[in-house]
C-alpha cells in the first residue's frame, strides 16, 4: 500500500519516501553504528530512570498507605499531575539541571512517578477486605500480613500501572532528547528533521515504535500475564 500511494505521487517524495528509501536509510544508520548506538545510550538512560522512579513510586505509594491523611492529600495532588504533559518538563529541566544525562533522567521520572505512586496507592486500597480479615482471623500480623497477604493482593494491579508508567517514560525519554538535541534515538529523528531527511524520520518513528511495543510484549505484559495466571485471576482463558 506505501509503495503504491509512493507510485502514485499524491505527496511529493521529499514528503513521502519509498519504503525503499526508508530501509537503505535503517541500513545506513545501522551500517555506521549511529542507529545501535543511539538504542544502547536511549535505552540506558530510561532503565536508570525508570528503576528510580519505580522504586521511589513504590515506596511513597506505601507511605501514602501508612498515613492517610497524607495519602489522600498526595493522591489528589499526584492525579493533577499525571494530566502534566510529559513534554512541559523538559524547559524546567533544562533550566533546573541543564543540558545532560541528569536533565534527561529527570524529565523521565517526572514524568512517570506520579502513576506509580497512584497505582501503588490504589493496588493496595482496593484489596478486598476479606482477605485481610481472613488473614487476621488465622493469626497473620504485621509483616506476615504484609508479605503474604497485602503485597500479593496488590501486584496485579501494581503491574498493569507499571506498564502504564513505562510508556508515560519512553514517551518523555523520546521528546527530551529531540528538544534537548542529546545523542539518543530522539536526537536521530531531530536530525532528520532537521536535514529534511523523511527517510530518516520515517525510519527512527519505526524503530521507536518497535522497542516500545517489544519491551511492553516480551517483558511486561509477560509478567503480568504470568502475575494473573499465578492468581488464577484470567479463568476466561
Amino acid at each position: 500500500m506505501w509503495q503504491i500511494i509512493f507510485m502514485l505521487g499524491i505527496w511529493p517524495k521529499i514528503s513521502l519516501p519509498s519504503p525503499i528509501l526508508v530501509a537503505e536509510n535503517f541500513a545506513k544508520i545501522i551500517w555506521n553504528g549511529s542507529l545501535p548506538q543511539s538504542i544502547g545510550i536511549t535505552l540506558a538512560r530510561l532503565i536508570g530512570a525508570f528503576t528510580i522512579s519505580a522504586t521511589l513510586g513504590i515506596l511513597i505509594g506505601f507511605t501514602m498507605i501508612k498515613f492517610k491523611g497524607f495519602g489522600k492529600t498526595l493522591n489528589s495532588f499526584s492525579a493533577g499531575l499525571l494530566s502534566f504533559p510529559s513534554i512541559a518538563w523538559v524547559p524546567f529541566s533544562i533550566l533546573l539541571i541543564g543540558f545532560n544525562e541528569f536533565g534527561i533522567m529527570f524529565v523521565v521520572i517526572m514524568s512517570s512517578i506520579f502513576s506509580i505512586m497512584i497505582s501503588t496507592y490504589s493496588s493496595i486500597r482496593n484489596i478486598p477486605p476479606i482477605y485481610l480479615d481472613a488473614a487476621r482471623n488465622m493469626g497473620a500480623r504485621g509483616f506476615l500480613l504484609f508479605r503474604y497477604v497485602t503485597i500479593p493482593a496488590a501486584t496485579p494491579s501494581l503491574i498493569i500501572g507499571l506498564r502504564q508508567a513505562w510508556s508515560f517514560a519512553w514517551h518523555a525519554i523520546i521528546g527530551a532528547e529531540i528538544l534537548m538535541s542529546i545523542v539518543g534515538l530522539g536526537h536521530i529523528l531531530s536530525v532528520g528533521r532537521e536535514f529534511l531527511d523523511m527517510s530518516q524520520v520515517i525510519a527512527s518513528m519505526i524503530t521507536i515504535f518497535a522497542i516500545g511495543l517489544l519491551v511492553d510484549r516480551l517483558l511486561l505484559y509477560k509478567l503480568e500475564d504470568k502475575v494473573r495466571r499465578k492468581w488464577g485471576l484470567d479463568l476466561h482463558r
